[in-house]
């Protein structure tokens, strides 16, 4: 993981790796040089994918498993290491998404336990058997969310889930330091993927108007800041959590609707 050739040879693993944010991290790791692991719950979801990146020089392959079931996560982490000759670099992106918004009073247990289940408990199941197959200079990057820190109204599952994240990500990164093993996330915001795409022009104008930069990010945004964290340029950075979301979190009051921002901009209302 030199600076120079960056990732040539290294071994990656990416939860969730199958599409949007997860897919973008895959495409770059495998860009430079890294031998990619794709995991999806879905078997067969990842293998085209796998075949696309395949290379002479470098390797792809598909692991299909729930990162919630500990003997899915172990079975999948043994076979990285077999086909890949180790992980240097897990990327905890497996998440349950943000499809709708549930009001608190309609969030079922059962939705609750989902994103715990994949969020919580499938970044600690896959950071455990990563880390323990991991040599020194190891580095797991977890994905967490704005959420975190900024509620969004009626998702409470999703954004607990997310600080649960970024606390293990804390904690983590603690207990794995004198192992020479690096723990950061990556906090994104409005992301141009699948679900963005499918909701209404006006929805979408809604969620980025507050946004300063005034667009939605990109998975090949996020991707950027992931490899870099892996990288040796990151080299003394861990237990850190990085936002990308266009300024909005830096922001005292968050404008919602064009009135508002032209109210901020000293104009009439």
């Amino acid at each position: 993981m030199s600076a120079g050739g960056r990732f040539r040879g290294a071994r990656v693993l990416v939860t969730g790796g199958g599409r949007n944010i997860g897919r973008a991290i895959v495409e770059r790791f495998a860009g430079e040089g890294a031998h990619v692991a794709i995991n999806t719950l879905a078997e067969g979801e990842a293998d085209e994918l796998a075949k696309q990146l395949s290379t002479d020089e470098r390797r792809a392959i598909a692991v299909p498993a729930d990162v919630s079931d500990p003997t899915a996560v172990e079975q999948m982490l043994t076979r990285v290491h077999s086909e890949l000759g180790g992980i240097d670099v897990l990327v905890n992106n497996a998440a349950v998404p943000m499809l709708g918004r549930v009001p608190f009073f309609e969030l079922t247990l059962t939705e609750w336990d989902r994103q715990f289940a994949v969020g919580a408990r499938g970044t600690y199941l896959c950071t455990r058997a990563a880390a323990e197959r991991m040599g020194p200079g190891g580095c797991v990057v977890n994905i967490s969310s704005i959420g975190a820190t900024k509620a969004h109204r009626d998702a409470v599952a999703y954004d607990a889930t997310k600080g649960a994240i970024e606390s293990f990500t804390r904690a983590a990164a603690l207990e794995l330091a004198p192992h020479g093993l690096r723990v950061n996330a990556i906090a994104p915001g409005a992301i141009s993927n699948d679900r963005f795409q499918g909701i209404p022009s006006a929805v979408q104008a809604a969620e980025v108007t507050p946004i300063p930069l005034g667009r939605a990010g990109t998975g090949d945004e996020v991707a950027g800041v992931a490899t870099f964290l892996a990288s040796d340029d990151a080299a003394y950075i861990t237990g850190q959590v990085i936002t990308i979301d266009g300024g909005l979190s830096v922001q005292a009051r968050q404008a919602t609707s064009e009135v508002e921002l032209e109210s901020e901009r000293g104009g009439t209302t």
